[in-house]
């Protein structure tokens, strides 16, 4: 997908260190045992945009995604390699633009779609190595990824430290992104650029502490630094008052903050673990963010295992978003993309797995997602026409060895 126009998914993430490291911020694990190898598809579906909120008045279809990841993880000695390769194929159509109905009439706010189908395939590789030095678990990671007009190569390096005769561990690590971008739709128009780049860096800070035989707490706190192009070369923003259309156009610089809590507790009586977390979220575009996620994870017989779990999320606009302009801004900035409005959000998952003879374990599981004005915390007056729903479907098998 183009740019920030990629759907927010969760990143690859290597076993844990130990029960303590899965209620946090877990490393490659480094007390890998066995070779594991997964295989997992899912099915990403769009619902269609309703023709009330598109300005042509009819349903258009939006993106659909089928992903294929292949997972490797072997110990070597103390230590231990894991490795992801994920392949992606993309198609529909994306929000372009957002007008009133009428202008001068109906100032609804109505979305345009990009029009003709977008297809496209990306390929992402992500290679983690986790060793023991200095009483220190160490973990190194690096990725590459790559689509029709977008690079991007990573790395990161990341700890995590178990103080002699404490109940706490401390974590933390840095990361670095370097992303190229050469768009192909609409090269050709003056106001799209020919190629452009950004720099990304990262880094977070954690503690987990260990509060009884069955609890485990850990908060943490992250940094981002964004520098580059950040816009979307792909989106339009509409002005009344001038040049009826006008490319998206953000600042070359983006700050993150993140505050975040997280507590695992275990039920030892009915064989299950609560999972209950939170995250506040600020960046200097002035969108506030938060998220609160609550899953059950439950045994059944010795074999199956079934989680469900529900997600909230709210977020407050960007300083200088609008659905549409009466007259461009005297900084020149200009976004209509539904991501930098003011939203909520509501997630339900359902995940079931099950133990087979020969160390072999299939499952699947469901994803229902919708953003709609009314989950946000606050009022929203003008609701963006372009959010989003979907539903995920997956399949999962894996084996050890």
């Amino acid at each position: 997908m183009k740019n920030d126009e990629r759907r927010t998914r969760p990143a690859a993430a290597g076993p844990s260190l130990s029960a303590l490291t899965a209620a946090a911020l877990a490393l490659p694990g480094l007390a890998q045992a066995q070779v594991e190898t997964d295989l997992l598809y899912s099915r990403y579906e769009e619902a269609d945009l309703p023709g009330s909120r598109e300005a042509n008045g009819q349903d258009s279809e939006r993106y659909e995604i089928d992903t294929y990841l292949f997972r490797l993880a072997a110990p070597l000695g103390d230590q231990a390699f894991v490795a992801n390769v994920t392949y992606e194929t993309l198609s529909g159509a994306s929000p372009w633009y957002v007008q009133p109905r009428q202008p001068g009439v109906d100032d609804t706010p109505v979305q345009v779609m990009s029009g003709a189908s977008i297809r496209e395939q990306r390929t992402d590789v992500q290679l983690s190595w986790a060793l023991p030095l200095a009483g220190i678990d160490w973990g190194v990671t690096l990725g590459y990824s790559t689509e029709d007009d977008y690079r991007a190569t990573s790395g990161g390096i990341e700890f995590e430290y178990t103080p002699q005769g404490v109940a706490h561990t401390i974590s933390g690590g840095i990361g670095y992104s370097y992303d190229k971008i050469e768009p192909e739709r609409g090269a050709s128009s003056p106001d799209v650029i020919a190629e452009a780049d950004k720099d990304s860096l990262s880094a977070f800070a954690g503690v987990s502490w260990v509060l009884n035989a069955k609890t485990v707490l850990q908060t943490a706190i992250s940094y981002g630094l964004h520098d580059g192009f950040l816009s979307d070369p792909y989106k339009r923003a509409y002005v009344a008052d001038g040049p009826t259309l006008v490319a998206d156009s953000r600042p070359g610089e983006r700050e993150q903050f993140t505050v975040s809590a997280r507590l695992r507790r275990y039920l030892s009586g009915i064989g299950a673990a609560l999972h209950a977390d939170y995250r506040f979220y600020r960046d200097d575009w002035d969108i506030e963010a938060h998220t609160l996620e609550l899953a059950w994870h439950q045994m059944l017989a010795e074999s199956w295992r079934l989680t469900p779990s529900l997600r909230w999320y709210s977020q407050s606009q960007a300083s200088f978003y609008a659905p549409y302009y009466q007259s461009l801004r005297s900084d020149g900035l200009a976004s209509s993309d539904y991501r930098l409005s003011p939203y909520g959000a509501v997630a339900v998952r359902i995940d079931l797995r099950k133990a087979l003879p020969g160390d072999w374990e299939i499952g699947g599981g469901a994803e229902w997602y919708e953003a709609d004005g009314s989950y946000a915390i606050d009022t929203v007056e003008v609701e963006n026409p372009g959010l989003v729903e979907f539903l995920i479907l997956n399949l999962r098998l894996g084996k050890r060895f």
